[in-house]
């Protein structure tokens, strides 16, 4: 899933929200966030959780609440949040002219950060900027540059931070690599490499050699993506000499889709190397989805990697344009449980 389904646990989602961060094309269908069909509402409830010495649940208390709703055409329409940690909020709301995403308008509790974004598009109906006017009137903005009908860069200038990002295709058009340039005043520029696999990214890192990280994807027994756990690589180790001999052959080899593992076979070599080395390889993020019978997502959790239990638990229920429904947000233990469970079952070391 993409960000619909974020674990939000902080009152910093309101910013990161508003797309301050973002530096790609906006999310505006429902296919975008992860459904396969048509979306009408999205309530998600997120719960953090605490336990007691002999492993029980302690404590259960509501965090954040999201809700996300479609218009006819599948393509988001508003968006809300809610932290009843601090009482903050943030609101969207887009319009559309002729199908085509037109203007969002965010409103925050925090004024500063209120803020319209406009888009433009070409002849091809792609987008090819994302004007950003702040309520001061100050200027922002995110250009989109296209070759042979793939964005091939985006030029972002938010809040006077300057970046570049370069996107790479192999012959099959699949993304495998983007190199996104920082410009610092008056430092070096930052350059961060980040390598896709199925459209999901499965590496980053800084250069010359810092800031290394791995993802791997789990599946559950049906195939479906049931989470992910995110490392961090010690630098200067043995791990790190290997994965960069990894990054080059994948450099040479993905362009050409030569490629002699998918997704699935990355992700449990990446498993193996952190299970052999331990004190290298450091578990970093580790989200798990549970999935009803129409393998859509109704829960997510936040692992605490070191106390080895649910985090956080974020229950979601979907409204579906055809009047179906599914999930719901209020808290049920026996979810909290399959969760546990599952986290029992990975065992990590």
């Amino acid at each position: 899933m993409k960000s619909i389904h974020k674990m939000l646990f902080t009152g910093s989602v309101i910013l990161a929200a508003s797309g301050s961060n973002a530096q790609s094309l906006p999310d505006i269908s429902y296919r975008d966030y992860g459904y396969t069909k048509p979306v009408k509402k999205v309530t998600q409830m997120y719960y953090s959780i605490d336990y007691d010495n002999d492993g029980s649940v302690k404590n259960v208390e509501e965090v954040e609440k999201v809700t996300q709703t479609f218009n006819a055409d599948g393509n988001i329409e508003s968006y809300e949040n809610q932290s009843f940690l601090d009482d903050s909020w943030a609101k969207s709301q887009s319009t559309y002219k002729h199908g085509r995403l037109h203007k969002q308008v965010w409103t925050h509790t925090n004024p500063y950060l209120n803020r319209t974004y406009t888009y433009v598009y070409d002849k091809h109906g792609k987008i090819t900027e994302e004007k950003i006017r702040f309520k001061d009137g100050s200027k922002s903005h995110i250009k989109f540059r296209y070759k042979e009908n793939l964005l091939r860069k985006i030029e972002a200038d938010i809040d006077g931070t300057q970046s570049v990002t370069e996107r790479y295709y192999s012959s099959k058009d699949k993304l495998y690599k983007e190199i996104h340039r920082q410009k610092t005043p008056d430092e070096a520029d930052i350059v961060t490499n980040y390598f896709y696999l199925e459209d999901k990214e499965i590496l980053s890192f800084v250069e010359p050699q810092s800031y290394f990280y791995a993802t791997a994807y789990l599946k559950d027994a049906t195939g479906y993506h049931s989470g992910e756990i995110k490392f961090k690589l010690i630098e200067d180790s043995t791990a790190q000499d290997k994965l960069l001999k990894g990054i080059s052959r994948f450099d040479k080899e993905a362009p050409n889709d030569h490629l002699p593992f998918d997704l699935q076979a990355y992700s449990e070599q990446t498993l193996q190397a952190y299970k052999k080395n331990q004190k290298e390889l450091k578990p970093y993020r580790m989200v798990l989805y549970l999935r009803d019978e129409n393998n859509d997502v109704v829960a997510e959790a936040e692992v605490d990697l070191k106390a080895k239990n649910i985090a956080g638990i974020g229950l979601f229920k979907t409204a579906f344009a055809n009047g179906t429904t599914t999930g719901t947000t209020d808290f049920r233990h026996k979810r909290l449980h399959i969760v546990e469970a599952t986290l029992q079952q990975i065992a990590l070391p």
